[in-house]
């Protein structure tokens, strides 16, 4: 018999792919109870997508929680001092996470930078007023190699130099009278460092040093809110806009009281340095919402066992296409949701990474999935994650992988 050539991307993409009647009802309920009226990204001429990969900045983030919005459109309702409203937030933040004092910031990275300011400049005005710019401050930071990457600019923008390290031995020997503080990096993409954090914290402290911890993305678990700060890390800055489904442009710092307000001292509405980074009366009660519920009013428990059900609904309907199979990535750290990977004999289907990611992100509806190749750490195949996935969708994108996978070349 002779073999039909590779899909070209337009076969692929045509009508013949799109959504079968057959689709479960909690699909079809999603998709037909949309408003009448244009969205305001239909209005935009912006597209959509469903988000089978994860709390990306580029693709907005969360959805956040309704809770969160009504708090959000009351705060938009009137005026208040913010210093007062970031004092009042801060304490309550304090008292939910166990920490000595917190603020609401305009994202991880903005509460980086802070930290940053925070033990160079300090809260004192004239040298806050000369960053970035370090002359007769402390003006290095110790960091394990492993834990270099792009986000590293929110410790760099204050003026600092960071100082790679891979061993304890290489860590105390830095230090030295220009370390103003030791950094951690909690995430995937960090697996790999050899100093535990708390190994970190010891020799920060034994130097009587701070240790700023990123944390951006290290909930789940909830009780890592309040865990870091136990352990001893002096600042913590976590995402307001990944699982606790507070506004995307929120963050939160916490820790040690005297860091905390220097940090604060640096950030807006103060004229300073980090100004640029500021945070609104709807942001700062949005995500204070997020944070009470969070730890108070969600069960993390069952929102896991629907996170594996959803995957198991997918696998379930892929079973039986020629070649393709389905598994778990391992899950190095607990901060993300179980991943289901979607793995086909690319030559035998015709059908590369690339072709089927493109398919699902162009077709409709559009579906942004993982590559799992650029994963860290690597895995095989598209990889679907939970998390972001409203109810039936996860049909929908079962029933588009189905339709392309089942194209034989």
């Amino acid at each position: 018999m002779t073999r039909k050539t590779a899909l070209s991307r337009r076969e692929l993409l045509r009508g013949s792919l799109a959504l079968p009647l057959a689709a479960v009802p909690a699909a079809e309920a999603h998709r037909s109870t949309a408003p009448a009226r244009p969205s305001i990204y239909q209005t935009l001429g912006v597209r959509t997508y469903i988000n089978a990969y994860g709390t990306l900045t580029t693709l907005g983030g969360t959805l956040m929680l309704p809770e969160v919005k009504r708090a959000m459109e009351e705060a938009s309702q009137h005026f208040v001092q913010i210093h007062d409203l970031q004092a009042k937030v801060g304490q309550r933040l304090a008292e939910l996470t166990g920490a000595e004092a917190a603020f609401v910031t305009a994202g991880a990275s903005a509460s980086l930078c802070l930290a940053t300011c925070a033990v160079t400049a300090g809260g004192d005005p004239e040298r806050i007023d000369r960053l970035p710019h370090l002359e007769d401050m402390k003006s290095e930071i110790v960091i394990q190699k492993a834990h270099r990457n792009s986000y590293d600019h929110a410790f760099r923008m204050v003026g600092v130099r960071l100082v790679d390290v891979e061993t304890e031995d290489e860590a105390r020997a830095s230090i030295g009278p220009k370390t103003a503080a030791l950094a951690m990096v909690l995430s995937h993409n960090s697996l790999g460092h050899k100093i535990p954090l708390e190994k970190m914290i010891a020799i920060a402290h034994e130097a009587n040093l701070p240790v700023i911890l990123d944390a951006a993305a290290e909930v789940p678990p909830a009780e890592n809110l309040r865990k870091f700060v136990a352990m001893g890390a002096d600042l913590v800055a976590f995402s307001g806009g990944k699982n606790l489904r507070g506004p995307q442009c929120s963050g939160l710092l916490l820790g040690r009281k005297d860091l905390v307000e220097a940090a604060y001292a640096n950030s807006a509405p103060h004229n300073r340095f980090a100004r640029n980074a500021k945070v609104g009366k709807e942001e700062i009660v949005g995500l204070l919402t997020a944070v009470e519920i969070y730890l108070n009013g969600r069960d993390h428990e069952a929102e896991r066992k629907e996170h594996h059900a959803m995957l198991e609904r997918v696998a379930r309907r892929l079973e039986g296409l020629d070649t393709v199979i389905t598994e778990y990535a391992t899950n190095d750290d607990y901060s993300h949701s179980p991943r289901l990977t979607v793995q086909w004999d690319e030559k035998a289907l015709g059908l590369s990474l690339q072709d089927v990611m493109t398919a699902l992100e162009e077709g409709e509806p559009g579906i942004i999935a993982t590559d799992m190749t650029e994963y860290v750490p690597p895995w095989k195949g598209i990889g679907i994650f939970p998390y972001n996935l409203r109810p039936g969708e996860e049909i929908l994108v079962a029933d588009r992988l189905r339709e392309i996978l089942g194209r034989r070349a």
